[in-house]
């Protein structure tokens, strides 16, 4: 025998009403997974669509940082390196007299 049990959290947050339009298909749509999904109402389930796009590109976010650091050099920062540089960038910027545009 197995048993299937959905949860449904409310959390209270301040909302900000907006409107959209819908065909007659898919409102009844939004109705049936509204009802289906544990859902308190449509505007309910709208809102947890939109999560969860949201946390799709979060998450294709961290993907691409991930790949990113995996193509990075290992070891450490080369600080002094850069601290190097910059002071000698600036040596020759002073020596230039060198003023932003």
């Amino acid at each position: 025998m197995t048993i299937a049990i959905e949860l449904c959290y409310i959390a209270i947050v301040k909302t900000v009403t907006k409107s959209i339009s819908l065909t007659e298909e898919l409102a009844n749509f939004a109705n049936q997974e509204a009802e289906q999904g544990c859902y308190g109402n449509v505007s309910a389930y709208f809102a947890d669509l939109l999560r969860q796009r949201r946390q799709a590109r979060i998450d294709a976010d961290v993907k691409l940082l991930s790949d990113g650091v995996k193509d990075a050099p290992s070891g450490p920062e080369p600080v002094e390196e850069v601290m190097a540089l910059t002071k000698a960038v600036r040596r020759q910027m002073r020596r230039e007299k060198w003023k932003p545009s």
